[in-house]
């Protein structure tokens, strides 16, 4: 069987334009599940470098104030 480059492109293009089709339908609940992703992700970077959910401005050091101790 010979199988040319023009059918190897378009059987990759008609397995994705069903992939492609479903997720545009979905589109609203991919933008969501992505936010929670990258919220969870900054919250979970933060906790892993000594950070907290709050910042407190006692405990932040002000650049000018380096050489006063």
């Amino acid at each position: 069987m010979d199988f040319s480059l023009q059918q190897a492109v378009l059987l990759v293009l008609g397995a994705l334009l069903p992939a492609v089709a479903f997720v545009l339908a979905r589109a609203e609940y991919v933008a969501v599940i992505t936010l929670v992703n990258v919220v969870l992700i900054w919250i979970s970077l933060r906790i892993a470098t000594g950070g907290g959910l709050r910042s407190d401005d006692e405990t932040t050091l002000d650049p000018t104030d380096a050489g006063d101790a």
